[in-house]
């Protein structure tokens, strides 16, 4: 999700994070999922203004988007750009620019990246770009002959089938076309819209047993209105929070359940370890008084622990490392650009 909060929005409810599971939860299995004495690290600074999207590729080279938005940065705008670094060596590199203002990234069991191109002159297209040969190509920018409003973070599963969110976080002077929406492409090239019943749909994730498909929700009504909807979110969520699915075999979903809300800090960027707990970035948005945190849940929704961030930072998404960084996870943050690292004792979750 990318946005920034103007002053006038800066502290929302009083009642900042409501939970749908018991406080006594917090303190659930937290010794196992990071030691106490772990430390964020920024790992670096490159970029220059909105980091996303961070993943590993299976060399465990990290990259990350720069959301160059033009109403933030006006001039010399480069139309967005990835990063790529090097844990290994620390060295951070241009991997693309322009990107066609890419926000969300994720690799597939294939090893490549797909870029998600999102709206405020951005290409609003799905991409893949093979890291070993440098292919890039284009996979979807339309469904039934209608332009997307702005893909904006995406996943896949085991068979190799692709699941991506779809709405506008930035304003433009694009028409919409299609109403927000999750979609499904099929390794044949078929698209499906999933019905969701979502407002604003952001992160997107698949379980490791492939059984269940996460969404993370942006509601703020402060952000772009898509006039052809949803008018109303299914599930009641005012600012943010995470719905899970059952995911079908086939790809279909079925039987949503709200299994986290907060009624102050939208949800953005998610992912997972091997043993299927989903680590949820959280934030307002407004780097005036930022407020960020990193919600930990089970595979059933149980809260298991709150992870603080960085003083002045603004948790946009998360991912694992690879190799020998596979238990660092990774976040990127937004206003100025960073990317930290965590040290953590669980194991990051990628479909090989």
């Amino acid at each position: 999700m990318k946005f920034i909060l103007k002053k006038s929005h800066g502290l929302l409810s009083a009642a900042s994070l409501c939970l749908l599971c018991s406080c006594q939860s917090l303190s659930t299995s937290t010794s196992e999922l990071i030691s106490p004495t772990s430390q964020w690290r920024e790992a670096s600074k490159t970029g220059l203004v909105f980091a996303e999207g961070v993943v590993a590729d299976k060399s465990g080279k990290i990259y990350a988007t720069d959301l160059t938005r033009t109403f933030i940065m006006k001039d010399n705008n480069p139309g967005g750009t990835i990063y790529q670094y090097d844990p290994s060596t620390g060295q951070t590199v241009k991997f693309m620019e322009p990107s066609g203002m890419a926000n969300g990234l994720h690799v597939d069991k294939h090893g490549d990246l797909l870029i998600a191109q999102g709206d405020d002159t951005g290409g609003r297209a799905l991409l893949r770009k093979n890291l070993s040969t440098g292919e890039l190509k284009t996979l979807v920018k339309t469904y039934q002959g209608k332009r997307l409003n702005g893909v904006n973070d995406i996943t896949s599963d085991a068979q190799g089938r692709i699941y991506f969110t779809d709405a506008r976080y930035a304003p433009g002077s694009e028409a919409f076309e299609l109403p927000n929406a999750v979609y499904r492409l099929d390794t044949n090239g078929q698209m499906t819209a999933l019905d969701t019943g979502i407002f604003r749909p952001n992160g997107i994730e698949v379980s490791p047993d492939g059984k269940k498909l996460y969404i993370s929700v942006t509601n703020f009504t402060r952000l772009p209105i898509n006039p052809l909807g949803p008018q109303v979110d299914r599930f009641g969520i005012s600012a943010g929070g995470v719905v899970v699915f059952d995911l079908s075999p086939a790809g279909d979903i079925s039987n949503g359940k709200l299994i986290y809300k907060d009624d102050e800090l939208a949800a953005d960027g998610m992912t997972m370890d091997v043993s299927g707990n989903l680590y949820v970035a959280t934030h307002n948005g407004n780097p005036k008084e930022p407020k960020s945190r990193i919600v930990v849940l089970s595979a059933q929704g149980e809260m298991l622990k709150v992870i603080a961030t960085p003083p002045g930072s603004l948790s946009t998404n998360l991912g694992f490392g690879r190799g020998p960084q596979s238990n660092l996870l990774f976040m990127s943050s937004a206003l100025p650009w960073k990317i930290y690292e965590l040290q953590t004792n669980r194991t990051g979750h990628y479909f090989n």
